[in-house]
């Protein structure tokens, strides 16, 4: 198979992305914890958001993959069984415990490490690190004595307004992103919407191992864990895949592994040339057989902040889909809405729906419902998103679902 390239239809490469995904159906079985560890394996992360107008991302992201579960039984993989950790890379993700050893040679060669995708930041990171050396040993002696959250350093470290008015503007916070970017520090719980800090090595299984991996090796193995994510992609979508950008040299690592057969070169029907695309050798089966049979996916809704909308041109590419997250712009300037979830039914997205959760009054306040041009005349999309609406409510343990007046006239009729 050396050098060998295979096509694929853009229709296709979609419907591959959705399986790889989980968003295909049914096709994870057994507990939660089988589930969605099965889940975490394939897709290699969650971006965590804990955002509560609905409910925090991660946890729709979850849900739309798996179905109802109990929100404690994630707190219980996290904190107990510990099979995820929270991660910031530099974006909070959900990570697979297994994979530490990616992380701890991110980490051992921070800020260095963050790639060529964050490079303006390594400065600032240095110059931070280096000036603040007794806040970093202050905060590292405080828990050595127990976990702490954010309350129990306020002793420690200077409070000014953020200068891009997003950042906290607390050296403290900003010490423990650092300390945590290096390996140093871990999330351990949360109190509150607060994190809870620990010492990495009081929190880490006894198992995990703790190696510090070449670079032309790690650069290998997160490839292709994105890739196999992705189904079919360019370098540029799994280098923002996972993970996020910390790659020096991926045209290489990725040439090396076309010339060891480990990944395949695709060409798109209609695509331009010049966009090179790839697919790991083990998934072209699973193409084939998508070519033959199609693909299903029924109804899923999207979370803001999920893997198959995060790399915002791929997302144009694939679905001719476009997405903002308005909820960050005034009020006056959004066009569908505060938090707006994509609607993916089948291999397509069709449209979004602008939702709010009251949970004190028991209703999930469905504002508007939009529809992309081409499907607002399908009923069956009306049809089958009232019956996932409210499944999506009987997930936030809300019993009444509200609709607004902006919606389709096909789809109205039964969102009701």
């Amino acid at each position: 198979m050396e050098n060998e390239i295979i096509s694929a239809t853009p229709e296709n490469v979609r419907r591959l992305f959705i399986y790889k995904q989980h968003l295909d159906g049914d096709s994870l079985r057994g507990s939660f914890r089988e589930k969605f560890n099965s889940l975490m394996d394939d897709i290699c992360f969650v971006q965590w958001d804990p955002v509560t107008v609905v409910a925090p991302s991660h946890l729709i992201s979850i849900w739309s993959r798996i179905g109802k579960f109990k929100w404690a039984e994630l707190d219980r993989q996290m904190w107990d069984e510990k099979s995820v950790f929270l991660h910031f890379t530099p974006t909070a993700m959900l990570v697979r415990m297994q994979d530490y050893p990616i992380f701890y040679s991110l980490m051992k060669n921070y800020p260095e490490s963050l790639g060529n995708s964050w490079r303006s930041h390594i400065p600032p990171a240095r110059k931070f690190i280096q000036d603040h050396k007794e806040l970093r040993l202050q905060i590292m002696d405080k828990l050595r004595k127990g976990p702490a959250d954010i309350k129990q350093f306020r002793e420690f470290g200077k409070r000014e307004k953020s200068q891009d008015g997003w950042s906290s503007g607390n050296e403290v916070t900003t010490m423990l992103y650092y300390l945590h970017m290096m390996g140093d520090v871990m999330v351990s719980g949360h109190v509150g919407n607060q994190n809870q800090w620990t010492i990495t090595d009081e929190f880490l299984p006894e198992w995990v191992e703790k190696k510090d991996l070449p670079l032309d090796d790690m650069e290998c193995i997160m490839a292709q864990k994105s890739l196999k994510a992705l189904g079919i992609a360019t370098a540029t979508d799994i280098n923002k895949y996972f993970v996020r950008g910390r790659y020096w040299n991926l045209n290489e690592t990725l040439k090396r592994m076309v010339d060891e057969s480990k990944i395949l070169k695709v060409s798109i029907e209609g695509e331009r040339k010049g966009r090179q695309m790839f697919i790991n050798s083990e998934d072209v089966k699973t193409l084939e057989k998508i070519e033959k049979n199609g693909g299903t996916s029924g109804m899923k809704l999207i979370s803001p902040f999920d893997n198959i909308i995060s790399i915002r041109e791929r997302l144009k590419r694939t679905f001719n889909f476009d997405y903002t997250l308005e909820q960050f712009f005034p009020k006056e300037k959004r066009k569908f809405g505060t938090y707006v979830l994509p609607i993916l039914w089948n291999d397509q997205l069709v449209g979004r729906i602008d939702a709010k959760l009251e949970k004190k009054n028991g209703i999930l306040q469905v504002n508007s419902v939009y529809a992309e041009n081409g499907f607002e005349k399908v009923k069956e999309i009306g049809e089958k998103l009232d019956e996932t609406v409210r499944d999506f409510a009987e997930f936030l343990n809300v019993e009444k679902v509200s609709y607004g007046n902006v919606r389709p006239d096909e789809w109205g009729r039964f969102l009701r």
